[in-house]
């Protein structure tokens, strides 16, 4: 069995290879004396999710396009040898979890390697660094101090350890995970750092348990003070708070706006999570105070700049100039004639994959027979198959809606452990007897979140194994037994046909953009209709959204969004006249309001009912914190779906015919384990429970709680065995594609054709063309007039002034 020492693979090369590297760094002279105004440069890095080689497609000879170590470690130099004066460097989070590269994170961590080298000023933790859970996060930085004397800072401010012993010796004052930091410039500057983590990006980090974060939403006042710490007590001219919160694309609305319009003092949020990039800084005014948002946007593909000046008198900062450079070797060039992709980090990333090519031998060798160990283009760059149209995630559509690569994903994730039932069969002839713990009965479904899916991959390019790896990359096994770790184990599990309609339910809440795309639930092997309850929640879901980007737009001052406002918000007093008044005077906020996703305005009075409604639930929840809004949302998206449907367990791209599941009958479903955690957090998030059950029958349950009887319910890839081999999710899209037809497969030459194929323009469907029968099929009831009468909606709103 391939040993662990060997895939998580260590780098003892590197150390001497890249202390020799110029890195061009910024020392601080000791405690330098500030004499008058004052220069400052920031860059930031977020979300680059270990993309060391660049975000998208690589050879063995050729980076991705855009993005890289190396690309953005020469762009940081040039700025640090041109700007004529201190320029900081920091990173907002999620600097692991997305490629091949995590395989490294056990023993000798490339990304924070990369950071380390390039004398970052200031890091903080997201929330994908505890896809590892705390232990994992522990044997990160522990690896990094001891092979390679990792001392770049760290911040994380609202970090709540619940007395776990894994993370307590780094996470403290002092510690290499610190609340704070404080650090002077050159120029006698005196910068502050604080690290969060954001309600939503905390929300999806369900491993980290029993550590939990501080929602500094609900209590500004906690951060206030630590801005007020840095600034009275340490004598601070500039805080910079590294932020894995989000924005939205265009910086106006969001956790991280929020935050700046409640916190004096913050001069710059750099902001992560939502993987945003912002074209400049967006100046968000608190009183007399400015705080400046920027984000580089996700993958490494952009570089943040942001110039400031500080002036001593007003003890404030003033934006001087923005930009967001992107890392191609074209921007590289056109920002200073003869700058290219460092070569020492590039040699340093290549030498990784040289190393990791070698470590993964025992899974190569079955599945490429001219494997070579020395040959990179022979294991993690070896060709594995292809694509007649380009695969992308739905998270890249305007609007969400049925997707190839989505449901190619799903696919994946309930053929592949069928095809290990049907193998499994044929080892022991048929006799069930022989392996009495196992369980034949086939998977009718299989589930996919669109947040786990991290690449696209290209038409008409060799896509190799690193490809295929980096659409699925996410997790790691809390077995930590296993050869490979790295990546989320596939699971067994069973739900009624009741929780399959809540299942169905928060799909479809996902596709009416009432929550993040990732959440949209990619299905395989189900399909569902909606039935007459499809209409009220579709005034909710529009109700909702409306109220939102009217508030959001009265907020950023808007005269008419503001007049709308006020109009419901007096409609409990005035029966509704100032509102109709609004609408005679074509308010296009207050004709929304009464419209909804009606094609007129007759039932104008019954929609500010609902609307009114909506509005109360929502004043409730940010009052109390509750969920009352979602609760209501979500149930009445249950009440919609009228029939759930599965399609035969043989019936590999669902085209066939579907059957109608029984609600109290439970069915076997396959899920990655983070997919199988959200289920027990649905409660807490939308008030509806779904139940993951261990069997068919009985009283057991899957939970985090029972972590054993958790990990007794992993896809085993070899059953026979004595010991578990984890089925991986990248390794079920892997097997998906590679298998051949004539071994039970279902593509010819891994090549994933016209009938995966899919639209970014949702007012496509559903042409035969723009999406292919495995992706038409299955979602035959996409709610197109519906969604496209509430899109058109926003369209017009967004647009208004």
């Amino acid at each position: 069995m391939l040993k662990k020492s060997h895939v998580i693979a260590t780098l003892p090369l590197l150390a001497a290879l890249l202390t020799s590297c110029s890195m061009n760094s910024s020392d601080k002279l000791a405690e330098p004396q500030l004499t008058g105004d004052a220069q400052l440069t920031i860059l930031q890095t977020t979300d680059v999710h270990h993309a060391g080689n660049g975000a998208g497609h690589a050879t063995a000879t050729l980076s991705a396009d855009v993005g890289s170590y190396a690309r953005i470690s020469a762009y940081v130099n040039y700025v640090r040898g041109s700007a004529g004066h201190p320029v900081v460097l920091v990173d907002s989070g999620d600097w692991s979890m997305g490629t091949l590269y995590d395989l490294t994170l056990g023993t000798q961590p490339l990304s924070l390697y990369f950071m380390d080298t390039l004398k970052y000023d200031c890091i903080t933790l997201g929330n994908h660094e505890f896809d590892f859970t705390p232990k994992g996060l522990a044997t990160m930085l522990s690896a990094a101090q001891s092979t390679f004397s990792f001392s770049a800072p760290m911040v994380a401010s609202n970090i709540n350890l619940n007395g776990n012993a894994d993370l307590a010796p780094y996470v403290g004052a002092g510690k290499v995970v610190a609340p704070t930091r404080v650090e002077t410039l050159s120029n006698g500057l005196k910068v502050g750092y604080i690290g969060l983590m954001g309600k939503n990006a905390a929300s999806v980090a369900p491993a980290s348990a029993p550590v939990t974060f501080t929602d500094f939403s609900a209590n500004y006042t906690f951060v206030q003070n630590l801005v007020n710490e840095l600034r009275t007590t340490e004598g601070c001219n500039v805080v910079v708070a590294l932020s894995h919160t989000g924005a939205d694309t265009t910086g106006t609305s969001g956790e991280d706006v929020n935050l700046a319009k409640q916190v004096t003092g913050i001069d710059v949020i750099a902001s992560g999570h939502n993987h945003n990039p912002l074209p400049s800084a967006k100046t968000i005014p608190n009183g007399s105070w400015n705080t400046q948002i920027v984000c580089a946007g996700a993958y490494g593909t952009n570089v943040s700049r942001i110039d400031l000046t500080y002036h001593v008198s007003a003890k404030n900062t003033t934006l001087v100039a923005s930009e967001n450079q992107a890392m191609t070797d074209a921007n590289l060039t056109a920002i200073h004639s003869g700058l290219v992709a460092d070569g020492g980090i590039n040699f340093m990333v290549r030498a990784t994959e040289a190393q990791l090519n070698q470590g993964l031998g025992a899974l190569f060798t079955p599945i490429f027979p001219d494997y070579a160990p020395a040959n990179t283009s022979t294991g993690i760059y070896h060709v594995a198959g292809g694509a007649l149209q380009t695969m992308e995630s739905n998270d890249k559509n305007p609007v969400l809606c049925p997707n190839g690569l989505g449901n190619l994903c799903a696919d994946s994730v309930r053929n592949v452990p069928n095809g290990i039932i049907v193998q499994t069969l044929t080892a022991i002839g048929g006799d069930v007897t022989k392996l009495p713990g196992f369980d034949f009965t086939p998977y009718t479904a299989g589930v996919v979140a669109t947040g786990v899916i991290r690449n696209t991959l290209p038409a008409g390019v060799a896509l190799n194994f690193t490809d295929i790896y980096n659409t699925l990359p996410l997790g790691i096994s809390p077995d930590q037994t296993q050869a490979i770790p790295v990546g989320y184990p596939l699971m067994s599990a069973y739900l009624t046909g009741e929780d399959f309609k809540k299942l169905c339910a928060l799909q479809l809440v996902a596709q009416t953009g009432l929550t993040s795309s990732d959440y949209y639930l990619n299905f395989s092997g189900l399909s569902y209709t909606l039935g007459s309850g499809s209409s009220a929640y579709f005034k909710d879901a529009t109700a909702a959204a409306v109220l939102s980007v009217t508030s959001r737009k009265a907020t950023a001052g808007s005269v008419a969004a503001g007049t709308a406002m006020t109009a419901l918000m007096n409609m409990g007093t005035d029966g509704g006249a100032a509102m109709m008044a609004a609408i005679e005077a074509g308010n296009v906020y207050a004709i929304a309001m009464a419209q909804l996703n009606d094609a007129d305005l007759t039932n104008a009075t019954a929609n500010l009912g609902v609307l009114g409604q909506i509005a109360t639930l929502a004043a409730t929840d940010a009052a109390t914190g509750s969920i009352s809004l979602n609760t209501r949302i979500v149930n009445k998206a249950v009440a919609a779906i009228d029939t759930v449907s599965a399609f035969a367990p043989t019936d590999a791209i669902c085209t066939g015919t579907a059957k109608a599941l029984v609600d109290a009958t439970r069915y076997r479903v396959s899920a990655d384990l983070y997919m199988i955690l959200m289920m027990g957090a649905v409660q807490a998030q939308f008030g509806t429970s779904i139940t993951a059950y261990k069997a068919a029958t009985g009283a057991t349950v899957l939970s985090s709680a029972d972590m054993a009887g958790l990990l007794a319910n992993r896809i085993n890839l070899t059953p026979a065995a004595t010991t578990v081999q984890e089925t991986k999710e990248w390794m079920a899209l892997l097997v998906y594609l590679i298998t051949p037809p004539a071994q039970g497969g279902y593509f010819t030459n891994g090549t994933i054709g016209a009938e995966y194929a899919s639209s970014t323009n949702f007012g496509d469907w559903p042409t035969l063309g723009a999406f292919g029968p495995a992706v038409q099929v299955r979602s035959a009831s996409y709610p197109i007039g519906s969604v496209g009468q509430l899109m058109s909606t926003l369209g017009q709103l967004t647009v208004a002034p």
